[in-house]
């Protein structure tokens, strides 16, 4: 047993010691801050001009009010995703439109309803109790369903669904 360990002690004495250490790494790090903190003052800035009339217009303008229609999409109750499925979500929902799209909307919901329907279901059915409370989880709740509808009915990436508005929004 004696040679044994004599042997371990010689194996660990003529192995090489480890190079390097920690400073290259540091080196490495400053180097990189450094370089991160410099290229912002190599590129250079637009001049900018004392000109406010060119301003860039959002992709789309939200129509006033009065040029607005609010075109019904019907009620949906689903059982939220909770243990005993014992809580669920009654929506009645409206779509808010430009007044030249009110009938394109309608014809397209007639035809639509029933993908857009099934998608609701299945959507409002993922979420739990604290995603679906209060103004934050409607307002969520609002947008997600805002962008899925004009995805399906505008495939283009043209939005013309504004908003969705909630006409009665009941948990149980």
């Amino acid at each position: 047993m004696a040679d044994a360990e004599d042997n371990d002690g010689e194996s660990a004495e003529s192995s090489p010691p480890a190079k390097g250490g920690v400073l290259p790494y540091i080196i490495v790090g400053i180097l990189c801050t450094a370089g991160g903190l410099a290229v912002p003052l190599l590129i250079p800035a637009k001049a900018t001009t004392g000109d406010t009339a060119e301003q860039v217009k959002p992709p789309y303008e939200l129509p006033s009010p009065e040029d607005t229609k609010f075109v019904s999409f019907g009620a949906v109750s689903v059982n939220l995703d909770e243990g005993r499925l014992s809580r669920y979500l009654q929506v009645s929902i409206t779509l808010q439109v430009a007044k030249d799209q009110e009938l394109e909307l309608t014809k397209m919901l007639e035809t639509q309803k029933a993908p857009l329907t099934s998608w609701l279901i299945a959507h409002l059915s993922d979420k739990t109790l604290d995603e679906v409370r209060g103004a934050a989880g409607q307002n969520r709740l609002r947008r997600e369903i805002r962008d899925q509808f004009n995805t399906i009915l505008y495939p283009d990436g043209y939005d013309r669904i504004y908003d969705v508005l909630f006409d009665n929004y009941a948990i149980q």
